[in-house]
């Protein structure tokens, strides 16, 4: 099948969604298909990271945050309709809000001309959240919102999830929260909607014997006693890093946080200040930015997996986990089925999260690496990705 992927996150760097369309893409070309990409570039990022057989179409990211909307995604729409004229895809998949223009054009062509070619080219959207469902949880939790998002970017994005739920032939969700949302929020059809939980590259995350995760742990400054919890990814204000250094300071003095990613650099901030003010300093390590062929040490090292987040999609730091075989205390989203080895937080306050910490620490290691394995790797991600493209090319329209 020949495949147009959009999607605004690819690596270089290996951060936010990037390894998310990276790994489908891979599967995808190594199980026969044929996979042209546009996606955004960072500036003095060294390029998109190549595939064989990728075809990669990059453009330059917003200049400014929340701008997307009227620079890149605008280059985009051009560069679609230029590579359209000579080439025709058997199905668009898009991953988030880049594609805006292009999910507004074809609801135009939808209403005014519905006999257009363009249509009988299926679009599926992956969705990896909602952007008002997003807003609702961030207001109802009393987060703060940046002025230019509550003025310009969380509205923009919004409009793009609408645009995208009527021009799609079918949606994909990472969680059934999400697709929830989509139908309450936006009016999407149930019959177009879909869930595909993230999955894992269950080759790269695997588990590792002690010898192994003792030399890792040497490593980096930790020791074979330490009790060592893990939190990977962005940080920012809805992830609550900040509430987990809180419940570090109530735990022993063997416990220990690695902090492995980037963020927001005023958050950041805030969280060295806040390191100073616990007296914590000396027992939280903080890699920075990783690349993904890197990010499994930090799972190996490591005891349990925490995420106290006030809201997620399924963020795939969770499957990565339970891959390498270490419990994960998370919050923010219910995985479909129940996994042994995730245990969700009732509640966000540091007491509850030092004392369920404890407890999954304390209890002998037990997480289902063959059931993620055998459901959760992208291999399997992607036949059923085919079988929502063949509906997608039954019903275009």
């Amino acid at each position: 099948m020949n495949i147009l992927r959009i999607v605004y996150d690819w690596p270089n760097p290996w951060q936010g969604l990037a390894p998310h369309p990276y790994e489908i893409t891979a599967a995808q070309l190594k199980a026969g298909h044929k996979v042209t990409l546009f996606c955004g570039q960072w500036p003095n990022s060294g390029g998109p990271v190549k595939l064989e057989g990728l075809e990669i179409n990059a453009i330059d990211r917003e200049p400014y945050p929340d701008t997307i909307f009227f620079t890149s995604s605008i280059v985009l729409f051009f560069r679609y309709l230029k590579y359209r004229k000579k080439n025709k895809p058997d199905v668009i998949h898009c991953h988030g809000h880049f594609a805006v223009w292009l999910y507004a054009y074809r609801v135009f062509l939808k209403k005014h001309f519905p006999w257009a070619n363009e249509l009988k080219i299926p679009l599926v959207v992956h969705f990896h959240n909602t952007a008002k469902g997003r807003w609702i949880t961030f207001e109802k939790q009393g987060k703060p919102i940046k002025p230019m998002s509550k003025m310009l970017g969380w509205p923009m994005a919004v409009f793009s999830d609408k645009m995208a739920v009527k021009a799609a032939s079918a949606c994909v969700f990472v969680s059934e929260d999400n697709k929830k949302e989509a139908q309450e929020y936006y009016g999407a059809n149930p019959k177009k909607c879909f869930l595909i939980e993230t999955g894992v590259n269950t080759e790269m995350f695997v588990p590792v014997g002690d010898e192994e995760k003792g030399k890792s742990r040497r490593e980096i400054g930790l020791d074979r006693f330490d009790k060592v919890i893990l939190n990977h990814g962005v940080m920012n204000e809805r992830k609550n890093i900040h509430l987990l250094i809180d419940a570090l300071a109530l735990l022993p003095d063997d416990y220990k946080l690695l902090l492995s990613g980037t963020g927001d650099p005023t958050y950041l901030e805030k969280l060295n200040e806040q390191m100073k003010l616990k007296k914590v300093e000396h027992r939280i390590i903080k890699t920075g930015y990783t690349p993904y062929p890197h990010v499994p040490i930090a799972y190996q090292v490591s005891d349990i997996f925490v995420l106290p987040s006030s809201w997620e999609g399924l963020p795939k730091a969770v499957m990565q986990g339970l891959s390498c075989g270490i419990p994960c205390l998370v919050s923010g989203f219910k995985i479909n089925e129940d996994i042994r080895g995730v245990f969700y937080l009732e509640n966000m306050e540091p007491q509850n999260i030092a004392d369920k910490i404890v407890e999954i620490t304390g209890m002998p290691r037990d997480v289902d690496v063959q059931l993620i394995r055998s459901k959760y790797s992208w291999n399997k991600k992607i036949e059923a990705i085919d079988e929502i493209y063949d509906f997608a090319i039954k019903n275009y329209i």
